[in-house]
């Protein structure tokens, strides 16, 4: 119990944020709570699509990872190159760090390589520069035909495609040219939100056509011809655009490939409750995981509301482990109040329990104004919260 423990978070993400906080609070000062991320820069991402639609400006959704070390973290800010668990070892651009417990939250790697054009020819929403220059570009499209698509399953951030797609209607709406542009989502997926079940999915594909907001599902694609301005999907389809808006491959952290913790696709194995991995005092929490959903073993949804609950299960039990006490938190798969946006001004509140039988249950509300409060409030309460 008196000797002094070095807690690694790897990763400035959501998970790594919230882990750092907890740990912070919690432990005393003789303990050390190192947080490494190659950036010193934390976005708050559920507000991108505002962003892309002029509601938002980056620097208003985003705070200095810095911050942290008033609440007793330090941060190191490197690059993650290699994870070393039979060493208790991480190796980083800056050199060696040894650990006594370690917290894997890098998030997933985007591969926009993986189809052929997009990174020439598509924005990428996912990425900070690309989501204020797809602002810009926004500002003054005023006609044509824009095209969102996905790459492959599983991705981060389920409901921001849809989110985009819903706030564009509405930002052109707004503008006054709506009627001069066509709106198309792509997906490999089935249904929008496939894992809330059928009537989910139908009450959003129903507000989709009644905003005219074109629903392509169970698609795969096979490469962007921007120069061309078409989209070219398996079975010979062609889907003609003005502006491209991809979403690539995502894959496990490329620093974990040795490491023996990963399935395919880099991914990392969980346990479902405690988030430990194969190796002794090592967690993983956030999109980098291999989490699957129980009743079907789908994949359990990347977001970061539920990063957010992993690392609160995660940071409390190594306070226990640390302070000599019994780890007893458990992440039951559910979440409340989480928003998706449909307008400006709405949204559609969700609760959400991935881990119920005999399947998951989803309940997402009729839009409301009071929903969209909600959503802002959030972000609010986030960025001052945690930093």
């Amino acid at each position: 119990m008196g000797k002094t423990a070095t807690v690694l978070i790897l990763g400035g993400g959501t998970g790594g944020v919230v882990a750092a906080n907890v740990l912070g609070k919690a432990l005393s000062k003789k303990h050390r709570i190192i947080l490494v991320d190659r950036n010193d820069r934390h976005y708050f991402k559920p507000s991108y699509p505002f962003v892309l639609v002029n509601q938002r400006r980056l620097a208003q959704i985003s705070r200095k990872l810095h911050h942290l070390q008033k609440k007793g973290v330090e941060l190191i800010q490197a690059g993650v190159e290699q994870v070393r668990p039979e060493l208790c070892r991480v190796e980083t651009t800056l050199g060696p760090l040894t650990y006594d417990y370690l917290v894997i939250a890098l998030g997933a790697e985007l591969h926009p390589e993986t189809v052929p054009g997009l990174e020439a020819g598509a924005y990428i929403p996912y990425l900070p520069d690309q989501v204020e220059a797809l602002r810009q570009k926004l500002l003054t499209f005023k006609k044509g035909k824009i095209v969102l698509f996905i790459a492959s399953l599983p991705y981060s951030g389920v409901i921001g495609p849809l989110e985009i797609m819903f706030l564009l209607d509405s930002y052109f709406r707004q503008r006054g040219v709506r009627n001069q542009i066509e709106l198309t989502m792509v997906t490999p997926e089935t249904a929008p939100l496939p894992l809330a079940g059928p009537k989910v999915g139908a009450s959003v594909r129903k507000a989709m056509e009644q905003r005219e907001i074109r629903f392509i599902a169970g698609a795969r694609v096979l490469a962007l011809d921007a120069n061309k301005g078409r989209l070219l999907l398996d079975h010979g389809i062609s889907v003609p655009g003005d502006l491209f808006l991809g979403i690539p491959s995502h894959w496990g952290p490329k620093a974990l490939r040795y490491s023996g913790l990963t399935e395919k696709g880099g991914w990392i194995t969980v346990d479902p409750a405690t988030f430990s991995t194969k190796a002794d005092r090592v967690y993983a929490v956030g999109d980098a995981t291999a989490l699957r959903v129980p009743a079907s073993k789908v994949w359990a949804p990347k977001a970061g509301i539920f990063a957010h609950f992993q690392a609160e299960v995660v940071a409390r039990n190594i306070i226990a482990l640390i302070t000599g006490k019994e780890p007893s938190f458990r992440f039951t798969g559910k979440a409340a109040g989480a928003v998706l946006a449909t307008g400006l001004k709405e949204g559609r509140i969700a609760y959400i329990n991935y881990y119920a039988r005999p399947e998951p249950r989803f309940i997402l509300l009729r839009p409301s104004k009071a929903a969209y409060l909600v959503k802002v409030a959030f972000e609010k309460y986030w960025l001052t919260r945690w930093f």
